[in-house]
């Protein structure tokens, strides 16, 4: 599945990135680009793009079932956990999109495991580890620092706050502060850019919004599982207030971060993926209270897992085959498909080589990354300002083919309120073309407008 679905535009943006390395990016922490460009070191194909979520995929399965062996000493909870957090729906793309989500991932699972590590010994120099995985998690994505909370929670109800005594725990965070300088350093060059974003894009002015709270926990439900979210994410809080300290640590690192997303509900829709790394040890406590109990919650397990399974499977058929009749409840639909973004960019792309343009403006960083990918970088790519949200292309120096070449100006049409006037940015706009993207043949879900454009105006400034 990997190699056969076409790259989603976030993983063309994130592979742009790793052509252009850095410290750190406007939408991100850097981590994601360095994954990519270690596995497109000698292909640049999907499969070569999304590498790393196979290689974290097998590592995370390796160390879930390691820590459940340790925690339980029995391999059936092992193996069940593994397989419960793998036939989470989102996790299944995750493990084949690759995103920040799939570093943060990692790490935070290795800095988790070496808490237990920490806990079983009480050797204090597993700080050091600790404090190198959750740097590096942060160097993948700014969430990472619920970790902390987490900690504290789990020291606070398990009496470990004698822990702050261990001078190990200080040099762990200074190991974490150093791996995280160079976006530090990065966010100060460029007037905390990036941190300014994050903020923006956690909380919205909008006031309270209560009604965000409902369709978050929906979501998270759809996200792990359907049957279990509830039941687990009221087991999980019981747990919290155990005296049991297995059951502390495996709460203390799943419940408090998702609750906190549903605090941060009251101001915005928290995105579906946020809470990933949570679930992590949340998979542990649904595998150990659905087997450490009557045939009939082991039943429920089974079915359970296997409507994630079959629900995971067809959702990636229908990516790549469009299997479900979507037209047949409406045209909009239809339309609306998430998984329309899975395709018709390297038909686009193919189109514009053909016509040997040799650079595109787009108004957004996700269709110009994707004409970048396809092209492999023949054609070079900018952003129109303030047409859509900010993006690295803001901060990234105009390409000199848009000063002194011919090229064209590429958007998809929506309605009448999508169209651009042209004439303002570039000299002699000639003519354009359109590329219709359909669905079964007779219903267009995607219209793209090309314009043949000279060189960008003199005065033009990103």
């Amino acid at each position: 599945m990997a190699a056969a679905l076409c790259l989603h535009p976030d993983e063309a943006y994130y592979w742009l990135w790793s052509t252009k390395l850095q410290l750190s990016y406007y939408d991100h922490a850097p981590m994601v680009a360095y994954f990519i460009k270690l596995t497109t070191l000698f292909s640049s194909s999907e499969l070569a793009v999304r590498f790393s979520t196979i290689i974290v995929t097998v590592i995370l399965s390796f160390l879930l079932w390691k820590l459940v062996k340790e925690l339980f000493k029995n391999e059936v909870i092992s193996s069940a956990s593994v397989i419960i957090l793998h036939s989470m729906p989102i996790l299944f793309s995750v493990s084949i999109i690759t995103t920040p989500d799939t570093p943060v991932f990692l790490f935070l699972s290795l800095a988790t495991f070496f808490v237990w590590k920490l806990i079983k010994t009480e050797n204090q120099n597993y700080w050091y580890i600790i404090g190198l995985f959750f740097g590096l998690s942060m160097l993948s994505k700014y969430t990472a620092c619920l970790f902390l909370m987490s900690l504290f929670i789990y020291m606070l109800l398990d009496k470990k706050l004698y822990w702050f005594k261990s001078y190990q725990l200080y040099l762990g965070l200074i190991i974490s502060f150093i791996c995280f300088l160079p976006v530090i350093y990065w966010n100060w060059q460029y007037n905390w850019a990036s941190f300014s974003y994050q903020i923006g894009h956690g909380l919205s002015n909008e006031g309270i919004r209560f009604n965000y709270i409902g369709e978050y926990l929906a979501t998270q439900a759809g996200v792990f599982n359907v049957f279990l979210f509830l039941p687990i994410l009221y087991i999980g809080i019981k747990y919290l207030f155990s005296k049991n300290t297995k059951n502390i640590f495996l709460a203390s690192f799943s419940v408090p971060v998702i609750l906190f997303y549903v605090i941060t509900a009251l101001k915005r829709l928290p995105g579906g993926n946020w809470p990933i790394p949570a679930y992590f040890t949340f998979a542990i406590i649904a595998a150990v209270y659905f087997l450490d109990g009557s045939k009939f919650k082991k039943k429920i397990l089974k079915i359970s897992i296997i409507f994630n399974i079959v629900i995971s499977v067809l959702v990636g058929l229908h990516a790549k085959f469009t299997i479900f009749p979507v037209e047949l409840i409406s045209e909009d639909a239809a339309v609306a498909d998430t998984t329309n973004w899975f395709y018709s960019y390297d038909e686009l792309t193919k189109k514009l080589l053909n016509e040997n343009y040799s650079f595109v403006m787009t108004p957004s960083h996700q269709l110009s990354s994707t004409i970048a990918y396809y092209s492999k970088n023949k054609i070079k790519t900018a952003v129109l300002p303030h047409q859509t949200k900010k993006s690295q292309y803001d901060l990234w120096p105009l390409p000199d083919e848009f000063r002194n070449s011919t090229g064209a100006f590429v958007y998809e049409y929506k309605n009448e309120d999508s169209y651009i006037n042209v004439k303002n940015y570039f000299n002699n706009v000639s003519y354009k073309t359109n590329l219709f993207v359909y669905f079964r043949h007779h219903l267009i879900i995607k219209q793209f407008v090309i314009k043949q454009t000279g060189n960008i105006k003199s005065d033009f400034k990103i």
